[in-house]
């Protein structure tokens, strides 16, 4: 099932009357019902029949249900997941695995939608850019001309190269200004962590400084002990620290939050 209908070759859009029901409790309608092709770089291309069109979906899932249902099995080893037909007897490996979630190996192929006939060509040309180390395209075309074994006709690829642009991003350099403090309870730093894809000998995947009401009885007792207040809460801008409540509690008690980088310092 997926939300974009942008991957569908082929889609009958109709109302089936049936919701899915997510892990947060969510309800999604299902809107209609299509096929997904993705060519991949070697091999036949994948295609997926009877995908759901579901509207307001997050992420792109696969049943195994289903996969079993159209004559399938499907076999989880290894951080690998694999697919084999049970009639013909072939297997070949279909997706990795993420964290606690298995991602369907399709990031490096492009969709056969009703766009796919006017990229071709430049599928060609991004296929040989790659296997090439990312050679630039200027030095693309003079290798098509001095040698031989490249494909026929133009290796010209429109679209920029994911990979080559981000291998060109800087991060820019933090401001040697000491902020360092004076006094205790000036400002707190704190960030929440995880989740780890093994569990502590507790079961936990997560690891946090402060949270919630801990805060709060962080805040009360070295309060209290010191006799001092705290001024500033310095955190990242995850999102752990940014709900209204605990905005509304910063508020009532004159702290000032102050929210730097994502995964930075």
């Amino acid at each position: 099932m997926t939300s974009d209908k942008n991957l569908f070759s082929a889609l009958e859009e109709k109302d089936l009357k049936m919701c899915i029901e997510m892990g947060d409790h969510g309800r999604y309608s299902v809107s209609g019902v299509g096929t997904v092709a993705f060519q991949r770089e070697h091999g036949a291309p994948l295609t997926l029949t009877d995908m759901m069109y579901v509207s307001g979906l997050k992420k792109n899932l696969v049943s195994v249900v289903m996969l079993e249902n159209k004559g399938y099995d499907v076999v989880f080893s290894k951080g690998k997941a694999f697919l084999r037909h049970i009639a013909k007897g072939y297997t070949k490996r279909i997706g990795i695995r993420v964290k606690n979630l298995y991602k369907l190996e399709v990031d490096d192929y492009a969709a056969l939608s009703t766009k796919a006939k006017l990229v071709q060509s430049q599928d060609i040309g991004k296929l040989w850019h790659k296997r090439l180390g990312h050679l630039h395209h200027g030095a693309l075309k003079i290798m098509h001309q001095i040698s031989t074994g490249l494909p026929k006709g133009k290796l010209e690829q429109v679209d920029t190269c994911k990979g080559c642009t981000l291998g060109k991003y800087t991060k820019s350099s933090f401001h040697d200004r000491d902020s360092r403090v004076e006094t205790i309870l000036k400002r707190v730093h704190t960030d929440l962590c995880g989740p780890f894809s093994t569990a502590s000998i507790a079961k936990q995947r997560y690891y946090v400084i402060f949270i919630d009401d801990y805060f709060c009885e962080f805040k009360a007792l070295f309060e209290k002990e010191s006799w001092k207040k705290i001024k500033a809460l310095r955190s990242d801008n995850g999102g752990e620290y940014v709900f209204r409540e605990f905005k509304d509690f910063c508020a009532v008690e004159g702290i000032k939050q102050e929210l730097t980088t994502l995964h930075n310092p």
